[in-house]
């Protein structure tokens, strides 16, 4: 299978490409109206992230995570102004370039996004009657440590990088203090500290073992691209030593794993064309070589794969339900049925743009002379 787009894909992308471009533009602007070429792009043909069948979760909670994300960035920016000045406006721009709206807290506020801090609250709220509002501050501030430390090598490592590289030396604070936070809560002969070496060592190790592949089979989705996700374990394992709620930490730990198998499905769903363009493997573009009948990876999509990955989805939705049962947690649930509305409006949405890709197939195939 093939892997270069046909010509009918990039004039969609882009309809400066061809001729039949301003054709393909009339014909999509008035099937689905301006704002569905942006998204496509962009590549990925997800929809976005603000199309929330709610719009927000329940109130009290959203306003608690606002505050933890908003205070854990402003004290990153802080920190480093006053420990790396030199550093500090360079990371500081890269931290609002990852935000869709320039603004760091936002970041880890999106709906789509893997729910690192609402799962700190989640567990909080489960295992004490009124949380302990410094330590989840804590926890917070250590948490988006470590995911900008992770992300920081990630985008070097996938050659998504910008800046990276010139704010490398950041990795030594961001690593510094998603540690230290912890520190004065445990101390070292506690068991929580051999949970995040666990954790903490196999999603390295993971990461590693991912560079090696250039198919991701569904052994490996399990052995090594899931594996990669371990450190969510950390934050939920601190806040069941500290409320000495360890023994219901198990069911947590099943869960929040689980959960971060289905959100790393579906990045590889909705970001299947961001991967493809840059030779990145994915579980999901590697069942597209299963199928060679098609002409593309792009034809298997639209042809049906997208279809399969969103029910696969649905599916793991369903035993993500039966894990949660046993955490007595209806922030959680209530986050379950947000994802699943969700789930559904992206399929409408993007059902309706491979639509309008079959109809521009058919226009400009139609004009391509036949070889007879």
């Amino acid at each position: 299978m093939r892997s270069e787009p046909p010509a009918w894909f990039r004039e969609f992308i882009d309809p400066a490409l061809a001729p039949s471009g301003a054709r393909i533009e009339c014909l999509t602007r008035s099937r689905l109206g301006a704002s569905i070429r942006s998204p496509l792009r962009c590549g990925a043909l997800r929809a976005h992230d603000s199309d929330s069948p709610t719009g927000r979760y329940p109130l009290f909670a959203e306003n608690e995570l606002r505050k933890l994300a908003i205070d854990a960035c402003a004290r990153v920016e802080d920190e480093l102004d006053r420990r790396t000045p030199l550093l500090a406006r360079q990371v500081r721009e890269w931290m609002a370039g990852l935000s869709p709206t320039a603004d760091a807290p936002d970041y880890f506020l999106q709906p789509r996004a893997f729910p690192l801090l609402r799962s700190i609250g989640w567990a909080a709220s489960a295992f004490a009657a009124e949380p302990d509002g410094e330590f989840l501050a804590d926890v917070a501030y250590s948490t988006v440590n470590g995911y900008y430390y992770i992300r920081l090598l990630d985008n070097l490592i996938d050659a998504h990088g910008t800046v990276e590289l010139k704010i490398l030396p950041a990795a030594a604070f961001f690593h510094t203090e998603f540690q230290a936070a912890y520190q004065e809560y445990f101390p070292a002969a506690h068991p929580f500290w051999d949970v995040f070496r666990s954790a903490w060592f196999a999603g390295a190790e993971a990461v590693a073992h991912e560079l090696t592949l250039d198919r991701i089979e569904p052994a490996d989705f399990e052995r090594v691209t899931v594996a990669k996700l371990a450190p969510a374990r950390i934050p939920l394992a601190a806040v069941g030593f500290h409320y000495r709620a360890q023994d219901r930490l198990p069911c947590w730990e099943k869960f929040i794993l689980a959960l971060a198998r289905w959100s790393q499905m579906e990045d590889d769903l909705f970001d299947w064309y961001d991967d493809l363009r840059h030779g990145k493997p994915s579980f999901f573009l590697t069942r597209a070589g299963r199928h060679p009948g098609f002409a593309s990876v792009e034809a298997w999509v639209v042809g049906g794969g997208f279809q399969d990955g969103v029910e696969t989805l649905q599916r793991e939705l369903s035993t993500l339900r039966g894990l949660a049962l046993p955490l007595n947690s209806p922030s959680v649930t209530y986050y379950l049925d947000c994802r699943e509305s969700m789930l559904q409006q992206q399929k409408t949405k993007i059902d309706e743009a491979f639509q309008v890709l079959t109809e521009i197939a058919s226009i400009t195939e139609a004009k391509v002379p036949s070889s007879n």
